[in-house]
């Protein structure tokens, strides 16, 4: 049978609290949406002004969204979505024993659709703590709280569907799914595991019918709570930023660097006095950031962002077979730099018919730049176009066409005959996603 939750909902109801804000929009004889739900995109746009010459217009209405929050402090500060508050010129917050209070917003995280809210009561108010989402499994029992269409105090139970659920939101989805049952105006509202914390702010359905079907997705606490704190404390978020463009653990790879499976980030290349600069190398493939694992780049972004600036986070990786640990101090990610783009010189070539291309003799890049493919070779199957540079061949970095050629006859003299060249310029996409891996087979 599942847990009892009535001591549980007792205790935690008078921390959770409805949120309204109001937005005045002109007459335009349509009525408000008056629920904060992402399931439609939160609050709908404005009304349009009566432009009929000579009419006289009334007062402008407020439009009115309600959505869901939770007392994070005793002090008053409150957690939401910024979807709730999006666009308000005023919020209050209902209590559940009817004490409406005024809320100031303290700040905001449009990326992240998180905010935080600040009232005087006057007094301490009963607060909850976050939980660790990290330790979540699908099938935990868990509990929310929130005021689905204005029923305020709304109690539902279900367990986790699934995690890290990508929806389309924004690049930083890792969504708890669940079936709770999550409705209009939960938005906003905390996702407690059986022990009473906090694992979750529930924040979008996915609503054919415009109802609850058993499919509500909360943002982890593990990226709530730093988020949260950084806005309480000066209003604004600074996101972590290791410095490093990587790419999935192909089985070529795998094999390749004598790792035990395809789980990880595989390092292409590392922004100069990034965190990772002197840490880090290219073919390093991360698996574990500050003890949660790291199963593909985009957890790796992920994780990454959830960790604030200037903390210290233990990295553990697979470096030439050998498993290995060091502490990088994440820092904030500069603004975004243009791509450099690789002129053609006219140069000398080294034909390297082994893997089918040419390579600059006297290139200056900081490696071997790739002057022609074979269109039908290795190289170009693997996705090596003209102005790419080779910068590694496995663990033996390429300073020049010689370095190259001597590692590939290497290459070519070994059982499996199949080499892996770090790359880096525009794939055959025509798209620069950085220093890339891709394995060739040599002739």
């Amino acid at each position: 049978m599942p847990p009892a939750f009535t001591d549980l909902a007792a205790k935690l109801l008078p921390s959770v609290v409805s949120v309204a804000s109001t937005d005045p929009v002109a007459d335009n004889g349509e009525g408000g949406d008056n629920d904060g739900s992402k399931a439609t995109g939160g609050l709908k746009p404005s009304g349009a002004a009566d432009t009929v010459s000579g009419s006289v217009l009334p007062p402008p209405k407020a439009e009115e969204a309600l959505g869901s929050g939770f007392v994070i402090d005793p002090a008053g500060y409150i957690v939401t979505n910024n979807h709730v508050i999006d666009g308000a010129t005023s919020v209050t917050v209902t209590f559940q024993d009817g004490t409406i209070l005024p809320a100031q917003v303290v700040g905001r995280d449009r990326r992240g659709d998180l905010a935080v809210l600040k009232v005087d009561a006057g007094h301490p108010l009963p607060a909850v703590q976050f939980g660790d989402s990290t330790k979540l499994r699908v099938g935990d029992w868990v509990l929310a709280i929130g005021n689905p269409y204005g029923l305020a105090g709304s109690t539902s139970a279900g367990i986790v569907s699934a995690l890290h659920r990508n929806i389309g939101e924004d690049k930083y989805d890792d969504f708890i799914q669940t079936d709770a049952t999550i409705n209009r105006g939960n938005s906003g509202g905390p996702l407690f595991d059986v022990t009473g914390h906090v694992i979750g702010v529930d924040s979008a359905i996915y609503s054919p019918s415009g109802g609850s079907v058993g499919i509500g997705f909360a943002i982890p606490s593990a990226m709530v709570q730093p988020i949260a704190e950084s806005l309480k404390n000066t209003g604004d978020i600074k996101r972590g930023w290791l410095g490093v463009s990587t790419q999935d653990v192909t089985p070529e790879i795998q094999k390749l660097l004598a790792l035990p499976g395809t789980s990880g980030a595989l390092i292409g290349g590392i922004a100069k006095g990034s965190p990772a600069d002197g840490v880090l190398k290219p073919g390093d493939v991360l698996v574990a950031l500050n003890g949660v694992t790291i199963t593909d780049p985009r957890a790796l972004f992920i994780r990454t962002a959830e960790i604030p600036s200037g903390q210290t986070a233990n990295a553990v990786f697979w470096r030439a077979g050998v498993k290995q640990s060091a502490a990088l101090t994440i820092a904030v990610a500069p603004p975004d730099a243009k791509p450099q783009t690789l002129q053609p010189q006219a140069a000398a070539n080294v034909i390297l018919g082994s893997v089918g291309m040419a390579v600059s003799a006297n290139s200056d890049q900081n490696g071997a730049q790739v002057l022609s493919v074979d269109q039908n070779g290795p190289a170009a199957k693997a996705g090596v176009v003209a102005d790419d540079v080779i910068q590694a061949v496995g663990p033996q970095t390429v300073t020049s066409a010689a370095d190259l050629r001597d590692a590939l006859k290497i290459i070519s003299g070994s059982p499996q005959n199949v080499a892996s060249l770090l790359v880096s310029g525009d794939n055959a996409d025509g798209d620069d996603p950085g220093p890339r891996w891709v394995t060739v087979k040599a002739k």
